[in-house]
């Protein structure tokens, strides 16, 4: 009877981390019920420990709820994913970005030489709505943004920060894998090799060097290859 206690006590673990995990991602269990192919009440089976999921479908909730395998399955993983998140202000940082968008639509209309009123007019909005805009006291509906970025000439590059903060963060993830995703086989399974760490901080060693100096290090490096 041990190892079935043990198994039962493992199904309820494994069935309350996927239960924080849906939670997190603000998903109901009829939403990954859908996306899995499974009933409802088999998900709740699942997150109930009364029924053991198997791995191609915690792989796929996974990757629905955005979340590593390691969050559904090991209590460590979980509880870091959650702080992780925990950190993270949804609203502080979504009025943030509303401010660093107006400032820079502000400076846009500033260096067109035009203003609030005249800049609204030119997109049909009421020049306080603008200026509310402009302020970051109210989000901007994304058709009326992009009608202010044609007018004043800005790009996505100038409005999204690729990098910067949490969101920034999570596009420029996107984008590596996206890149990393884009490369000859051969060349993804070399980078994601651990033993090939060396010879890639190496090239990134020579990408930094002055054009000079990188062309002779390579050619040292082919030399020394001809040797070996």
């Amino acid at each position: 009877m041990p190892e079935q206690n043990d198994s039962s006590a493992r199904r309820r673990a494994i069935g309350l981390l996927i239960r924080r995990a849906r939670e997190v991602a603000g998903k109901t269990r009829k939403d990954v019920a859908a996306y899995l192919g499974l009933s409802q009440a088999a998900i709740t089976s699942i997150e109930e420990g009364k029924r053991d999921p198997s791995l191609p479908q915690v792989e796929v909730m996974a990757y629905y709820l955005r979340m590593p395998v390691a969050a559904l399955l090991d209590e460590a993983a979980s509880a870091a994913q959650m702080a992780w998140r925990a950190m993270i202000d949804i609203e502080e940082i979504q009025n943030l970005r509303a401010h660093i968008i107006g400032a820079r639509l502000k400076q846009a209309r500033q260096q067109k030489g035009e203003t609030v009123k005249q800049a609204a007019q030119a997109v049909g909005l009421p020049p306080s709505r603008l200026s509310a805009y402009e302020m970051g006291e109210r989000p901007i509906p994304i058709t009326e943004l992009e009608g202010l970025m044609a007018h004043l000439g800005l790009s996505w590059d100038n409005l999204l920060d690729v990098g910067i903060g949490p969101l920034g963060e999570a596009q420029l993830y996107h984008q590596q894998h996206a890149q990393f995703d884009a490369l000859p086989s051969d060349v993804r399974a070399f980078v994601a090799d651990p033993q090939a760490l060396p010879y890639l901080r190496a090239a990134m060693r020579l990408r930094d060097l002055p054009a000079e100096q990188a062309r002779a290090a390579g050619q040292a490096l082919i030399e020394l290859s001809h040797l070996s």
